[in-house]
């Protein structure tokens, strides 16, 4: 009778115990992902990263070929400093020797123009030569590849029909004659795109410089108009707004060519990468995406029968694998409203059925050893719940 009594206690120990087991959720820790965008379109000339890499707050990815926007940038110099020498002239008061210096620096402008017309012809010549290399290896590639599929198909021909060894053998040298044509004439063409994308962006960089000699010669004549007729008040206060705005420009200038540069925005990973060496993208082009680390993640899915138990601002206790005596600290930051059913990587048919709801919780400790990827068991801290 002892030993019933004594089974029966031991008994009522272990379904104490299990009801007041927690419950035990299982996730992966995600970090965030930051999409790095190009702010300023062009060619890439330099990749600084690969995918993995580990980047500092500030350290170049990737640069942009940064010509015309440097020469955009002399413009907007070359006009500022003209619209403050107008200023201070005007200020000054006119005099027969700076007549004659204006009308020095715009013979100056004027020659240097001529020439840059003269390279702006032979540019756009460049172009239209690349163009039609370009074009004419496209179309003997075309036609190589027409051949290759011809030579394809007269082997297959020769197969079916039991064709001697020797002619297959031949048939088969003519392909592979074929194919390198093909290869070949795929080479010559990627190098003549190359060609081609360097000719418009050397054609670009010439109209850049043709647009701020245009800038300087338009200031020098006002500056010849305004020395000849004199400045008043209200000539002064335009020379002004003009030198402010010139500014302005300058600062805006400036700016577009810091953008050439793409740097990282935080400590963190190299996810993604997704351009190369001399590329050609365009404003707002997804160049990399870099994981933050440092803010942590993991996302768990709770039963229905169990939500009113947890609450965003509770507390939350990890834990990993790689520290197996070491709880790590979280709250949870996020409860969706809308239930949804168990996602697919769950291990059985039946709990994939269920309907849940997604619970985030973040971990607050624990960066140094945390990392993403690492598989997490997680409980809720029921003391918090009200």
């Amino acid at each position: 009778m002892k030993r019933i009594v004594m089974i029966f206690f031991l008994l009522s120990l272990l379904l104490i115990g299990c009801s007041n087991q927690e419950d035990l959720y299982s996730g992966t820790l995600e970090g965030e992902e930051i999409p790095i965008l190009s702010e300023v379109g062009g060619t890439i000339i330099d990749l600084s990263v690969e995918e993995g890499s580990q980047v500092k707050k500030g350290d170049i990815l990737a640069k942009v070929d940064d010509r015309i926007l440097q020469a955009q940038l002399n413009e907007a110099k070359s006009a500022a400093e003209v619209a403050k020498a107008n200023l201070d002239e005007a200020k000054a008061g006119t005099r027969n020797q700076e007549i004659k210096k204006t009308l020095s620096s715009l013979e100056q402008i004027n020659a240097e123009k001529n020439q840059l017309l003269v390279q702006d012809k032979k540019a756009d010549e460049n172009i239209s030569l690349r163009k039609a290399q370009y074009d004419q290896i496209a179309s003997l590639l075309a036609s190589a590849r027409k051949t290759l599929d011809y030579q394809k198909e007269k082997l297959k021909e020769l197969e079916d029909s039991n064709a001697p060894e020797s002619q297959l053998k031949a048939q088969q040298e003519a392909i592979n004659q074929a194919e390198g044509q093909v290869n070949s004439l795929s080479a010559q063409l990627r190098q003549m795109e190359v060609q081609y994308q360097m000719a418009k962006q050397d054609k670009e960089s010439i109209q850049a410089q043709i647009n701020e000699v245009n800038a300087q010669k338009k200031a020098q004549e006002a500056q010849l108009d305004l020395l000849k007729e004199g400045a008043t008040p209200y000539t002064i206060s335009r020379l002004y707004h003009q030198w402010a705005q010139a500014l302005a420009h300058q600062e805006q200038a400036k700016i577009q060519l810091e953008k050439a540069t793409i740097t990282a925005p935080i400590d963190g990973i190299v996810l993604r990468k997704n351009i190369s060496i001399h590329e050609t993208v365009k404003p707002n082009y997804q160049l990399f995406t870099l994981l933050n680390p440092k803010k942590l993640n993991v996302k768990v899915y709770i039963p229905e029968n169990k939500l009113n138990q947890v609450k965003i601002g509770n507390p939350a206790l990890l834990r990993v694998d790689a520290y197996p005596n070491k709880t790590f600290k979280g709250k949870i930051t996020f409860i969706s409203d809308q239930a949804e059913y168990t996602p697919q990587n769950v291990q059985t048919p039946d709990e994939r059925t269920k309907l849940v709801f997604e619970v985030v919780v973040e971990p607050t400790d624990g960066w140094n050893e945390l990392k993403p990827g690492m598989p997490v068991d997680l409980t809720f801290d029921e003391g918090d719940h009200q």
